[in-house]
């Protein structure tokens, strides 16, 4: 028989603290003397809802506007330097650069 990890006060905590963002986790962690991704993987498989960090929001251009962009500047179709979005972001920035 498998042990319980989370007391049914700490069950409790979890679902009394929701809805769950990252520094809530953090002050369950501590207070329950688990670990953050724990408590959060706890919330989550108990359904309760958990708002994570919003991801940062990337700067400058996409690949694909830089080709065209490229493909703009050239005066060609896009579709004739198909793949060159494959290239690393510096490097069309650069080559953009240079054509202007």
């Amino acid at each position: 028989m498998a042990t319980k990890n989370y007391s049914e006060a700490q069950v409790q905590a979890i679902v009394d603290a929701a809805p769950l963002d990252f520094e809530k986790a953090q002050a369950l962690a501590i207070q329950l003397e688990k670990s953050h991704r724990s408590v959060i993987s706890k919330a989550k498989s108990l359904g309760v809802e958990y708002v994570g960090k919003t991801a940062a929001k990337k700067r400058g251009i996409s690949k694909p506007d830089l080709v065209l962009a490229i493909a703009k500047s050239m005066s060609i179709d896009v579709d004739s330097i198909a793949g060159l979005e494959r290239a690393t972001a510096q490097s069309l920035e650069r080559l953009l650069e240079h054509m202007a």
